[in-house]
């Protein structure tokens, strides 16, 4: 809603054809920052901190989100190769499977954020490996760690091999605290 305010009163101030085109040029780029001018978003879902130790009993509604409880252990979401980004299954509550369906996951720029409560906390294992040796738990693919702090919260870069389905089947891990509530993920197009 801002942006349009801003572009109703960029537009009413300019004073030659020059210049409007000029607001016009630099208002093309609706995406919040970093995300480069000229990507277009494919495909958005959200992951949500669902009450602790309570099963989800609801439907997935239009493919959107996910939902892991708040105080999750090792909660898990297949991430699996598909025609299209989608999610297959929502539910990731009281050891349940959620399954979230990339496509062509290489030619994509994933940004993530979190939302909620401040204190909110989220850290996520693509690819969780036991090295017997060390006793270390290994995340292959990366990690997604995120800890909402107070203020406006901004867009990140996610590890993109953790969405990366390509050659097989993923399994992400994901461990909450009692503060969790949200985190937004954005899926752009590259320029």
């Amino acid at each position: 809603m801002r942006f349009f305010s801003y572009l109703r009163r960029s537009l009413v101030a300019c004073t030659t054809a020059l210049s409007c085109v000029a607001i016009l040029a630099a208002s093309a780029h609706a995406g919040p920052n970093p995300i480069p001018a000229g990507s277009k978003l494919a495909f958005s879902f959200n992951l949500l901190g669902y009450p602790a130790g309570q099963s989800y009993s609801g439907n997935c509604g239009n493919g959107r989100r996910i939902f892991v409880n708040r105080e999750a252990s090792k909660a898990q979401v297949l991430v699996k190769n598909g025609s299209n980004w989608d999610v297959l299954d929502c539910d990731a509550t009281a050891d349940k499977q959620a399954v979230l369906q990339t496509s062509q996951a290489g030619t994509y720029d994933i940004y993530m954020r979190i939302l909620g409560k401040p204190g909110g906390r989220i850290h996520v294992c693509g690819q969780t490996l036991f090295d017997y040796l060390s006793g270390d738990t290994l995340c292959l693919l990366g990690t997604i760690d995120l800890t909402r702090s107070s203020g406006q919260s901004k867009f990140q870069l996610s590890p993109a091999a953790m969405f990366d389905a390509s050659l097989g089947d993923l399994i992400w891990t994901a461990d909450t605290n009692a503060d969790f509530r949200i985190v937004q993920f954005r899926v752009y197009q590259r320029p």
